[in-house]
């Protein structure tokens, strides 16, 4: 498998501290080199097991959930998800809300001119966004990069009309492996915003606020697809389809946050 240079930011990953000179640093540092570059074949052969058809499949759940939007007011936090387009040609309003000047840019180009869309310049938490009364809010990626999702959920919840539906989908704590795989690959993301995984704890502030009315976590047993991927990527591939498939049906999803990689959430606004 070809591959391009390593970012100097990614290469600096495993160099010893200090100055590293003569033979043994020199040996230190081709070292490190490698085994950077290691982790990177890894990391690679890993995340190409998820196929595209894969992924899909948790959308499609998404869709299930929310139903028929024709006459639905929706609100999508930060934009630019997956279901970005479909919700904006399906509901009879859509608002993205987002205080990224080039993601509302991303999202200007993307919907074109739509008369039902309207994309709102502003942080979600500021009195500038004033709108209220969405029948549907979509979170893609948003709670995992709070440390303190209190404010937010209280925020949102006041949003949601009667009988609204909000819906969230993050990455899942997945237990300690999990925990020492993610601290081991940060360096390498080129995203390096706050990361904090849902756990129990989460849910209860959830629980607190909204109805839990569903839940799924599409990579528990599918996590097994990430490994064979890194053996065999097409058998990966193939394999990622089936076991996330079966995660999706598994009605103890609640129970999975240690087990699972991504979680998602369907809440109801409470009486």
């Amino acid at each position: 498998m070809g591959h391009s240079a390593m970012p100097d930011k990614q290469r600096d990953v495993l160099k010893p501290n200090g100055p590293a000179s003569g033979p043994v640093g020199g040996a230190l540092e081709k070292g490190a080199a490698l085994a950077s570059e290691l982790w990177l074949r890894i990391r690679t052969r890993a995340l190409s097991a998820i196929s595209p058809a894969a992924e899909a499949q948790l959308y499609e759940v998404h869709k299930e959930w929310l139903g028929d939007l024709s006459g639905k007011k929706v609100l999508e936090v930060g934009g630019g998800s997956p279901l970005t387009p479909w919700l904006a040609e399906t509901a009879r309003t859509y608002h993205a809300v987002s205080d990224d000047p080039a993601r509302i840019e991303a999202l200007q180009a993307q919907l074109g001119e739509r008369r039902n869309a309207r994309l709102i310049d502003a942080d979600v938490m500021s009195g500038a966004f004033r709108d209220t009364g969405y029948d549907v809010i979509y979170l893609h990626s948003v709670l995992h990069r709070l440390e303190d999702r209190g404010p937010l959920l209280d925020r949102l919840l006041k949003k949601l009309a009667i009988e609204g539906r909000m819906v969230t989908t993050d990455p899942a704590d997945g237990g300690g492996v999990t925990r020492l795989l993610r601290s081991i690959d940060r360096p390498f993301r080129t995203d390096t915003s706050p990361d904090h995984p849902v756990t129990e704890d989460l849910k209860r502030e959830l629980a607190e606020r909204f109805y839990l009315i569903n839940c799924v976590a599409p990579f528990r047993m599918g996590k097994a697809a990430l490994v064979m991927g890194v053996l065999h990527p097409e058998t990966g591939r193939k394999l990622s389809e089936r076991l996330i498939a079966s995660d999706l049906k598994d009605r103890a999803a609640f129970n999975r946050l240690n087990s699972s990689l991504q979680v998602s959430f369907l809440l109801g606004a409470p009486d």
